[in-house]
Order: structure tokens, then sequence, then C-alpha cells
């Protein structure tokens, strides 16, 4: 009789599991549906949200010390402020030197691409005189100025109008929405606590807090580690004598939030500005800096500051980002490493405690990889713990090194 009520059990717990992620599939894909109905809002909310996992800890912190969350979130904005204004003055005129000088070089550089194309069409052959140049030019010129393309152009102008209108509207409500939510985040949370039925509120919060743990580190840490990699590329570049050297440090540490895409776009860019502008030799030593820096962004930097993290596959990571990108478009790519690493958490959580029985406690050890950078251990801390361990004995016990006079 044991043997069937076993078997029994076992396939109506095979059958619960089953009809779960059925119906946790069906409420995903739901869920998913209705926010790519509301992406317009989402934007604003992204950058809202990256402000308050940035800000969040200091707003604390400063409440710890008995300062009120509004005069702390202030304080908060005023020092983010005043970072970007110092910012601005250091980097700004930099990059306004580099864009004239790129603009400068821009008839040269179509100079040279006009005699590339000449003398290749020559090796292969081809017959690329200046007169059918210039009559090609001038056909074009009068067929790019027709009332149809003209036409084009406008759509065109009013189309990236309204995309930078967009982008205007995302940097001005998304820091306006992060201050309320940071004066109001301890009540947001306990009101969104008592929302939840009491039953489950314990494993909900359980759950909640290890997602905000992961998803905040890594904003956290994700930002921090773009500037350090934005800083060593630039610098990198700078001692290269690659040009454009700042412009292209940026773009590689502002991509760098994106995985897989920052230190590749980065070499790429320092690669065919230095053989455009410089030499071979010079694309090459881009190349190897930059390889370098993702190596060193790989083993010391990212280690040491994104401590708390959910191991995703490289695999999942790019379809996290397909995926991303072809719902949200660029916020997309943004969010949707951390979106995946939260996914990962909730989904992982179910399967770990109700399929593997595993408490709550092992379902986050086995999920969420805690690095601890190595400590050094002065020499009073290594005897102290050789005593403990039996290892050595203490002073003046057994070996006479206490007695002065032996």
């Amino acid at each position: 009789m044991s043997e069937p009520s076993t078997s029994y059990e076992r396939l109506r717990r095979l059958g619960i599991t089953s009809w779960s992620i059925a119906g946790i599939a069906l409420v995903v894909a739901g869920i998913v549906w209705f926010l790519y109905l509301l992406r317009i809002l989402w934007p604003p909310l992204v950058l809202a949200g990256a402000v308050v996992y940035l800000m969040s800890p200091l707003v604390d912190r400063m409440q710890k010390w008995r300062i009120h969350r509004l005069l702390g979130s202030f304080v908060s904005y005023l020092l983010f402020i005043g970072l970007g204004v110092l910012f601005g003055f250091l980097v700004v005129p930099i990059i306004g030197d580099q864009l004239a000088e790129f603009a400068d070089q821009i008839p040269q550089l179509v100079d040279d691409i006009g005699v590339f194309l000449v003398d290749l069409g020559e090796r292969l052959g081809l017959s690329v005189g200046a007169g059918s140049a210039l009559e090609t030019l001038q056909e074009w010129l009068a067929d790019f100025f027709n009332q149809e393309s003209i036409q084009q152009m406008l759509t065109q102008v009013g189309t990236f109008a309204r995309a930078g209108l967009d982008v205007l509207v995302v940097l001005a409500l998304g820091p306006v929405l992060a201050f309320y939510i940071l004066v109001e985040l301890p009540g947001f949370k306990e009101r969104s606590r008592l929302l939840i039925p009491e039953r489950a509120r314990p494993e909900v919060v359980h759950v909640v807090s290890q997602v905000a743990r992961v998803v905040g580190g890594f904003v956290r840490g994700q930002l921090l580690v773009a500037l350090i990699v934005g800083i060593l590329s630039s610098v990198g570049l700078a001692l290269l004598g690659v040009p454009f050297w700042l412009l292209i440090g940026l773009i590689a540490g502002f991509l760098n939030v994106i995985p897989f895409i920052g230190p590749f776009a980065g070499g790429f860019l320092a690669a065919v500005v230095s053989l455009v502008f410089r030499d071979f030799s010079t694309a090459l030593w881009s190349v190897v800096m930059f390889t370098a820096v993702q190596q060193f962004d790989n083993h010391v930097i990212s280690p040491n500051i994104l401590r708390s993290r959910v191991q995703l596959n490289p695999v999942f990571i790019l379809l996290a980002l397909l995926l991303g990108s072809s719902i949200g478009g660029f916020f997309g790519l943004l969010v949707a490493v951390p979106v995946a690493a939260g996914l990962r958490v909730i989904l992982g959580h179910l399967w770990r405690t109700r399929v593997l029985e595993e408490s709550w406690d092992e379902a986050a050890e086995a999920m969420i990889t805690e690095y601890e950078p190595p400590q050094r251990e002065s020499l009073v801390g290594r005897r102290r713990r050789a005593i403990e361990l039996g290892e050595e004995s203490p002073a003046g016990e057994g070996d006479g090194s206490g007695d002065p006079d032996q």
C-alpha cells in the first residue's frame, strides 16, 4: 500500500508543479504584453529607478543620522547636480574641441576617400575619371534635391525632432519621479507589504529583498564599473595618441553598461579612427589596450564591485538583450540583464523551494554568488588565529619563549 501511495504522491506533486509552471508562464506572458502596451512610460521609470538605486543608500544613511528623508533627498540631489556640473566643466570643453577637430577634418577625409576610390577603380580596371565623377556628383545632387527627396528629409527631421523631444521628456520626468520615490520609499514599502496576504507575506518579502539586493547592486555597481572603464579607456587612448580619445572612451564606458557591447564597440571605434587618422600600429595597440581593460574589468573591477550577483549563462544574456531591444529599443537593452537576473531569482526560488524542497536560505545561496575579496591579515591576527587553532602555543607555555632567563 505504501508504494502506490508514494507513486501517487509523486505524480500528484509533478502535476501540480507542471500546472504551476504553465500558469506562471502564462502570467509572465500577460505581464510582458501589458508592459509592452505601456512602453511609453518605461523610459522615465527606468531612469527614475536607476537614480533611486544610486541615491537610496546615501539617503538611508542620512536618515539613520536623524536627517529628515526630504532633506536627505534634497542634499543627495544637490551632490549629484554638483558632480554633474564638475564633470561638465572638466569634460565638455575637451569634447567640444574634439568635435570641432573632427568637423575640420571631414573635408580632408572626404578627399582621401575619393582618392582611394579612384585608385581602387583604376586597379580594378574601371574608368573613374574626374569628369565622369563630377557628372555623377551633379546628377546625384539634382536627384537629391528634388521635391520627393526634400519631403523625405523633412519627414526624417521631424522624426528626429520627436525622438529628441522624447529624450528631453525622459530626462525631465525621470529625476522628478526619482525624487518623490526617494522621499516616499519607506512608506511605499510598508503599504506594499500590507497588500500581500499575511500567510505569504514573509516569503514574498524575502524574495523581493533578494531581487532588490541583486538588481540594486547591479545598477550601482555597473554604473561605477562603466565610469572606471571609461576613464581607463580614455587614458589609454590618450597615451597611444589616438584622435578623439575622450569621445571614444566615453562611448566605451557608457556602452559598458550593456554586457558584451562596450569593449567591442570601443575597440572597433578606436581601430577605425586609428586606421583613418594614424596608422595600423596604433590601431593594433588600441585593440590590445581595450582587450587589457576588458580583462582587468572581468577579473579585478567587476568581482570587487558587483559583490551580489546571479550567474547567468551568456546565451541567456544574449537572448535577454535581443528580447529587450525588440520590446523597448535602447532602454530595453539597458534593463534586459537586471530584469533577467530578477526573474532568475524569482523562478529559481520557486523551483528550489517547491520542487527541490530547499529552504529559503539554501535557495538564495545556490543562486546568488557573494564575492568577498581576500583580506590581508596582520601578524598579530595570524598569530592569534594560529593559537586558536592549536597550531602554536601561547608565549611562555611549553617552548620557554616567554621566560627571559631561558
